[in-house]
């Protein structure tokens, strides 16, 4: 498990080099603040080439084009063309991928999967509440590169 956290953003990788899904939990803000960490992510899923990618929107408060941008970028760089699921979107976000497109690369869930060989939920402190995420990114950015979505 590989965790990462910024001023306003975290990120929770867990993937193995035998598991076939890795999962990627996000949470924060997304935006230009966290490109840097989202690149090192897609350059350890390549190295791991998982044949499902996992990404959990739960504790996403803030998205910009940073999101779809990282989710192309998982979807073009890892070897084999992964099937990308993106999990607990925001209606906001919802209405992001659909003015981006990105529900050609990607499958849309309203929750996790419950099974699978590589139990992506195992030992994963969920964060559901506003408290939860509001813990692991307290402070709201000032401002995103481009367009924010709530």
């Amino acid at each position: 498990m590989a965790q990462v956290f910024g001023e306003h953003f975290s990120i929770t990788v867990l993937a193995a080099p035998d598991a076939p899904t890795a999962l990627v939990r996000l949470a924060g803000e997304i935006d230009l603040a966290a490109n840097s960490a989202l690149t090192d992510v897609v350059d350890h899923l390549s190295t791991v080439a998982p044949t499902e990618v996992v990404v959990d929107l739960v504790g996403v408060s803030f998205a910009c084009s940073t999101l779809p941008n990282f989710l192309a970028r998982v979807h073009l760089s890892l070897p084999n063309r992964p099937a990308l699921v993106v999990c607990r979107p925001t209606a906001k976000i919802r209405r992001l991928f659909d003015l981006t497109g990105m529900g050609q690369i990607a499958t849309l869930r309203d929750s996790l999967p419950t099974s699978g060989p590589s139990e992506p939920n195992k030992g994963v402190r969920q964060l559901e509440s506003e408290e939860d995420v509001a813990a692991h990114c307290p402070r709201p950015a000032d401002r995103c590169g481009d367009q924010r979505v709530a």
